[in-house]
């Protein structure tokens, strides 16, 4: 066996993005992988948007699989966001192309298995990084007998790319072995569960090429072997009350109630989308997995050009920017550009290239994750985010919109939006904040009265996190 060059760790898309990078460039590698297999169900997965970052990295190793992911998948035309049954905004794409994270992978995984520089390690479960000897200690699982050993891997003359994930044990081991390696974890405000329709089951009120986004969730159809399939995302934010329907996304319990309730709730901001779902969809919702994730900032991306940390392990960052895959997959790109122009000092190179770019990045998916619970400030956000959405180089435009063809740095994009934030936004504030503490005194002051006359009830505590 060819002693690899590179290791990587995690064979998501990413992880296998990286594998296909460093063989092209004619170095062997090796790639461990938790999982027993890749998922072909697309049930497994949720709904993804690919735009021209994406599919630009994906060419730049596959072009065959960028162009399956786009055969598969369907463009997509716009995204319209409705406020109840009302459109408020619309936003123009024709660029990115809507499928499942789990096809994406597959199709990678599919390309790395059959690239002959390599080598694949199923049952391969990370345990531990030991900086000061180099090595690599894993959880490995039999499928045959279920039992697990313990297997040290010598990476001393090789270098490894840490690929796996928000949870990452490759970040975690650069933290413990360097007291100036920061990471800051903020969880996601949302937690999703999705609803699937009838595998090529269509409606003439849904169109296919349009990504619906409402109050409770957003609709999105992938590719499901061949036929296209209406996926629902619900959503629960944790600012929403102990008795919202939303909180059926945590539910674990198919019982007669909470299945009317979800019906209920998915015909109150989806109610042409209901039709579609069998009615044994409703039993397998509250068995499904729901998605939390973090929003992952690091003060450094490699250790002693020895370890690298890319995607989600270096900048997990929210759904609603668009670029969690897709910023993944062009950190590819540009390490590979690093390892070819000085594969010594490869990872440090990468390092000061792509960092200032991942923390504004961060910056944009750390406004969206605010959550404010002041009436004023929740309004002047939205004022905001529907004035900007309206400039000629708005962010959307220029992240999934008709300008994403220009792959701009985040660094620009994100500078630019900082500015417009700074004018818009607190102008906002100014019209919105008096009126909102003169209705907060409005509304307080019966509310008191409602408090004095009667017990108070006993609330429920707020949700915490499952990261």
């Amino acid at each position: 066996m060819v002693t690899p060059t590179y290791i990587v760790v995690g064979g998501g898309p990413v992880g296998c993005a990286a594998a296909l990078q460093m063989a092209k460039l004619g170095h062997p590698t090796a790639i461990y992988e938790g999982r027993g297999s890749i998922p072909t169900d697309p049930e497994q997965s949720y709904p993804i948007g690919v735009n021209p970052r994406g599919l630009h990295a994906i060419a730049s190793v596959a072009p065959q699989i960028a162009d399956r992911v786009k055969a598969e998948g369907r463009v997509i035309d716009a995204w319209e966001i409705f406020a109840g049954s009302r459109r408020v905004a619309k936003q123009i794409s024709g660029v990115v192309f809507g499928t499942s994270r789990g096809n994406v992978n597959l199709r990678l995984w599919e390309e790395a298995k059959a690239t002959p520089l390599i080598t694949i390690h199923m049952n391969h479960r990370l345990r531990h990084i030991d900086v000061g000897t180099r090595t690599l200690t894993f959880d490995v699982r039999d499928d045959a007998t279920g039992n697990t050993t313990v297997v040290t891997v010598d990476a001393s003359a090789a270098r490894v790319i840490g690929a796996d994930g928000v949870n990452s044990k490759v970040r975690d081991a650069l933290v413990a072995a360097d007291p100036t390696f920061h990471v800051d974890i903020t969880p996601w405000n949302n937690e999703y569960r999705v609803l699937f329709a009838t595998v090529g089951k269509m409606t003439a009120a849904l169109n296919p090429k349009i990504h619906y986004i409402f109050s409770g969730g957003y609709t999105a159809t992938i590719d499901n072997h061949g036929q296209q399939q209406w996926s629902l995302v619900t959503c629960l934010r944790d600012q929403d009350a102990p008795s919202s329907p939303s909180q059926l996304v945590l539910e674990g319990e198919p019982s007669p109630e909470n299945v009317a309730r979800l019906k209920a709730w998915v015909k109150s901001f989806a109610p042409d989308f209901l039709p579609l779902v069998p009615e044994e969809e409703f039993t397998k919702y509250f068995t499904r997995r729901t998605y939390r994730g973090a929003i992952v900032r690091c003060s450094r991306l490699q250790l002693e050009d020895w370890v690298v940390l890319v995607g989600d392990a270096a900048h997990s960052v929210l759904p609603p920017t668009g670029e969690g895959i897709n910023s993944g997959l062009e950190d590819t790109v540009v390490l590979a550009a690093a390892v070819a122009a000085s594969p010594i000092a490869a990872f440090s190179r990468f390092e000061g290239n792509r960092l200032p770019d991942l923390h504004a990045l961060l910056e944009y998916a750390t406004h969206l994750n605010t959550a404010p619970t002041w009436m004023g400030e929740r309004i002047a956000r939205g004022i905001f985010m529907i004035l900007e959405a309206q400039t000629a180089s708005s962010i959307g435009k220029r992240l999934f919109g008709p300008f994403g063809i220009d792959r701009a740095p985040y660094r620009d994009i994100v500078k630019s939006w900082k500015r417009k934030r700074e004018v818009i936004l607190n102008l906002a504030r100014l019209i919105c904040y008096p009126i909102a503490a003169v209705a907060s005194i409005v509304l307080f002051v019966p509310r008191l009265f409602f408090v004095v006359s009667r017990p108070q009830e006993k609330r429920a505590k707020p949700l915490l996190s499952i990261v």
